[in-house]
């Protein structure tokens, strides 16, 4: 909030994979003093702590799985779920403390992907207080790729009572085609602008765009 009265860009600290410190709790706490806020477990590979939605998806979390939850709690590092095996998803809320966050995945009911939520997860991520990131990459979004394709999934997740646990998620690195037309964080207003169009007023616009992720943030 500082930084943009003062008219400056805040960006926030996040690990894709906890392979990145060696999937070891003990090197959380050095991450906390870099100031990272938020981890994925695993990226679209298995590691020591998970599997992940496309290797290994029957597994769960590990023993150093949940003691890797649990330090992350102690720490107030948010986790991140995106990428996740479904079975260690449930495993993750069934022991975390704290607001659950799936940053860039989108409605599984719309667009069959692994990487998507099913309601039930959805719901579950509502109920801890935490947040889904519209993701805007093609294959997440399903139909034709086109902004309508993108709005289903905001429709679908509003219907489930998620104004208050929706945001922007992007997928924006290493994407090869965005929903809608748009090129990359230049063209979101366009996503506001469909949004608009569809009936979204500005308010629940605001909340989806900034206010709900950094609620979270702050919490």
């Amino acid at each position: 909030r500082e930084a943009n009265a003062a008219g400056k860009l805040a960006v926030l600290l996040s690990i894709e994979g906890g392979e990145l410190l060696s999937s070891d709790p003990e090197n959380l706490s050095t991450a906390a003093k870099w100031g990272v806020r938020c981890i994925n477990i695993t990226w679209n590979h298995a590691n020591a702590l998970a599997g992940s939605h496309i290797e290994q998806p029957e597994k769960g979390l590990t023993p150093i799985g949940t003691a890797w939850i649990k330090e992350c709690d102690r720490l107030n590092i948010l986790t991140d779920v995106s990428h996740l095996s479904d079975r260690a998803f449930w495993d993750l809320v069934d022991i975390t403390s704290n607001p659950v966050l799936a940053t860039h995945s989108n409605s599984r009911a719309v667009c069959g992907h692994t990487r998507n939520l099913t309601d039930d997860m959805f719901r579950a991520i509502c109920q801890t207080g935490g947040i889904a990131g519209l993701n805007l990459y093609i294959p997440f979004v399903g139909g034709d790729g086109s902004m309508d394709a993108l709005i289903r999934h905001v429709d679908h997740f509003m219907e489930l009572g998620g104004a208050k646990h929706l945001a922007l998620g992007g997928d924006l690195d290493g994407c090869a085609a965005l929903a809608g037309g748009m090129k990359g964080l230049e063209d979101l207003h366009m996503f506001w602008e469909a949004l608009s169009a569809h009936g979204y007023d500005d308010a629940t616009l605001e909340d989806i765009f900034y206010n709900n992720l950094l609620r979270v943030m702050e919490g």
